[in-house]
């Protein structure tokens, strides 16, 4: 495994930002990367790295680069250096297949600004936002309910929904009728201050400046 304690060059201030948004992260059992876009690991949280560990879907080769476990199409590398060479301007979504039984591994693809390299110099550099649906949910439930406020049923819609299932597959997966599925969608919602899927993943993205642009 890469040094994973290596952080941005900056003020304090955008040193704690990123420290906060990859906590909210980890406290979702979402993952996230900063890598070059050769694949060498600059950035990783918690999750991020007990999915790398496991070895299904993701690992870090022996030279500290990000790859994946087996052959996707496109090449993932491929894709992680065209995003990262889009400097800010590209994202892109793909789905990671396991050896495992599991389902696959959701990862979205944004570029960055760069990473310095001193001398003034900045090299391309990406944001990998991993969703493993094999998570297990009561490991942040106690955290999100002091974050949030969240009961644990909303705690567990919350999870699926940023997955991208549906309402009902949701409803489906929890055991409960879809009346009920849609009382605590409403109740998450007015929780965290969304009113969509879309906007529950765009807040937490936001917090570690992967929103959407505006044009």
């Amino acid at each position: 495994m890469a040094d994973t304690s290596r952080t941005f060059a900056g003020g304090s201030g955008i040193r704690n930002l990123l420290a906060a948004g990859f906590e909210a992260l980890d406290l979702l059992g979402i993952g996230l990367v900063v890598c070059g876009g050769d694949g060498h690991l600059l950035v990783i949280n918690q999750t991020a790295e007990r999915i790398v560990k496991a070895n299904d879907g993701l690992e870090v080769d022996s030279d500290g680069r990000l790859r994946t476990t087996l052959e996707c199409d496109p090449p993932f590398e491929e894709l992680l250096q065209r995003v990262a060479e889009a400097r800010g301007e590209g994202e892109v979504a793909l789905a990671v297949r396991r050896s495992s039984a599991k389902r696959p591994l959701t990862l979205l693809l944004r570029s960055s600004n760069g990473y310095p390299q001193g001398a003034g110099s900045v090299s391309p550099a990406a944001l990998v936002l991993i969703l493993d649906s094999a998570l297990p949910v009561n490991t942040v439930e106690a955290e999100l309910r002091q974050l949030y406020g969240l009961t644990h049923t909303e705690t567990r819609l919350a999870k699926l929904l940023m997955e991208g299932l549906t309402l009902d597959d949701c409803c489906a997966a929890l055991g409960i009728r879809r009346t009920t599925g849609r009382m605590h969608l409403r109740n998450l919602f007015a929780k965290i201050g969304v009113r969509r899927q879309s906007e529950l993943v765009s807040l937490l993205m936001k917090s570690i400046g992967l929103g959407p642009r505006r044009n």
